[in-house]
Parts: C-alpha cells; sequence; structure tokens
C-alpha cells in the first residue's frame, strides 16, 4: 500500500479528455482536496470492494461504483453507465481509480472512448500518451477490441 501512495496524487493524475475525464491510483482521505484543487468534481471506482465510498460520500463529491476484479474486464452494462455519469457531469471532470489507477482505470477510460467513437487503436494510443506504464491483460483487451467492432 506505501508504493500506491509514495507519488503525489496530482503527479498521478493523467487525463485522456483535459478537464473532462481522467484517470488516478485510488486516493486517501487527505488527497481529495487535492483532487478538487486539480479540477475533479466526481469519481468513478471500479474497485472490487466499496473502499472509499463512505469517504466521497463524506466529503459531498459525486460518485459511481462500477466494481470490477483486477484484471477482469467491465461489462457492457458498466460502460453504458460509466457514459451516462460522464454525459450528466456537465461541468465536472471525473476521475477514474483503481488500486493503482493502471488496468482497469485505464480499460474503463478506453471503454468509454470507444463508446464514444473512438476507434481501438485511437483510443490506446491516447491511453498510452497519457500513462506509458499501462499493461491490459488480455481479458480487458479482448473486450476492448470486441466493443470496438461492435461500435
Amino acid at each position: 500500500m506505501e508504493q500506491s501512495t509514495a507519488q503525489p496524487i496530482t503527479e498521478n493524475l493523467w487525463w485522456v479528455i483535459p478537464k473532462k475525464l481522467a484517470g488516478v491510483r485510488k486516493p486517501t482521505a487527505e488527497e481529495l482536496p487535492e483532487l478538487q484543487a486539480a479540477g475533479i468534481g466526481a469519481i468513478v471506482s471500479v474497485m472490487d470492494d466499496p473502499t472509499n465510498l463512505d469517504l466521497y460520500q463524506q466529503s459531498n463529491i459525486p460518485y459511481l461504483w462500477l466494481p470490477m476484479k483486477g484484471g477482469t474486464a467491465p461489462t457492457l452494462e458498466q460502460v453504458q453507465k460509466l457514459q451516462e455519469f460522464v454525459d450528466q457531469s456537465n461541468q465536472s471532470a471525473i476521475a477514474i481509480h483503481c488500486t493503482n489507477g493502471k488496468r482497469r482505470t485505464a480499460t474503463m477510460l478506453a471503454a468509454y472512448l470507444i463508446s464514444s467513437g473512438s476507434s481501438y487503436d485511437d483510443a490506446m494510443q491516447l491511453i498510452h500518451s497519457n500513462n506509458p506504464d499501462v499493461k491490459l491483460r488480455e481479458a480487458q483487451t479482448l473486450f476492448l477490441q470486441n466493443l470496438a467492432g461492435a461500435s
């Protein structure tokens, strides 16, 4: 756990759509004001446990919980819920997080981009240009390729 919090949260924040949609590692209570100061007004947690949800509620930060087990892909329903949450969040930027902000987070960000009209290659290029540390599992890559083929 200490390794994931070594880097300041604002340095871990990576935007795929500036001022609208970003990825980040799981924030601590002390880091929420820093995220808000960076423009984040809502949070999507893709962790498979409800950790932090009480924290977001107590801090009056709108949030959406779309639980995914590590290394797995989301469901089509979860992608649709994400798209609705982002679209309804008019002026607030949204940060998506899992534990380290890489695999599940990147998968959901790419799924949003693909659902919004990007090709698989364009979505992944944008993800990797903003966070070169992203390394998806096979199930996540296949899900995104299938999603791109279906949209």
